[in-house]
């Protein structure tokens, strides 16, 4: 997704306003509505009502629910990239980066889950709602991009010994992480980041006592 959320100026908009503040607040609303209610139960209505402003002053900003779905996806992908960014600069092993990224998205997480409440039901609204798939997939998603090549680095190293393409492996890997981050967002957890060390365990293999299985 771009970086660039800013939607063309458009008549309507309250004068004096600055786009930029405002879409500031719209944005987090938006997603922590969209996280709850799901994309089909959202309406300007409740992203305006939360913010204390008509439904009708949201259209200076963005001209449907679709865009503004879109715009709170690619925002909040971008506020993960950077960790990813930092992943494939370190001069660690992949084992290593893979354990800072899920832990840095833990403690966004942590901040604020609506983070993991969007991001993790994307692909079930891009099922239920094919409308949304031209916008979502227009662009390229930098976070999966990024994710790839840290794979490919690791198994052109050799520190990977499954032959699966980078996009499998990712899948697995970063795919169940998700799933411990949207379970902890379902029992409305606070501390994401307890639980993700666990699951770092498991990745490492060092969960569990071989030793005391084998008496």
């Amino acid at each position: 997704m771009k970086h660039d959320l800013a939607t063309k100026n458009r008549v309507g908009r309250p004068k004096g306003s600055n786009k930029k503040e405002r879409l500031a607040e719209i944005m987090p609303v938006a997603r922590r509505l969209f996280a709850e209610k799901g994309f089909a139960q959202t309406t300007f209505k409740d992203v305006g009502s939360q913010l204390g402003i008509s439904h009708a002053a949201l259209y200076s900003y963005f001209t449907s629910k679709k865009e503004l779905y879109c715009a709170c996806v690619a925002q909040t992908q971008n506020l993960l990239f950077p960790f990813v960014v930092e992943a494939l600069q370190m001069q660690v092993s992949l084992r290593q980066r893979i354990s800072y990224v899920l832990l840095a998205i833990a403690a966004e997480h942590d901040k604020d889950s609506s983070i993991t409440g969007l991001l993790a039901a994307v692909p079930i609204e891009m099922r239920r709602h094919p409308e949304l798939v031209e916008g979502l997939l227009a662009e390229d998603n930098l976070i999966m991009s990024g994710l790839e090549a840290l794979f490919d680095e690791a198994k052109a190293a050799g520190e990977i010994k499954s032959e699966a393409c980078a996009q499998d492996l990712i899948a697995a890997v970063l795919g169940g992480g998700v799933g411990v981050a949207l379970f902890q967002y379902g029992m409305q957890s606070a501390d994401l980041t307890k639980t993700m060390r666990v699951f770092i365990q498991l990745l490492e293999a060092e969960l569990f006592n071989d030793a005391a299985a084998s008496e």
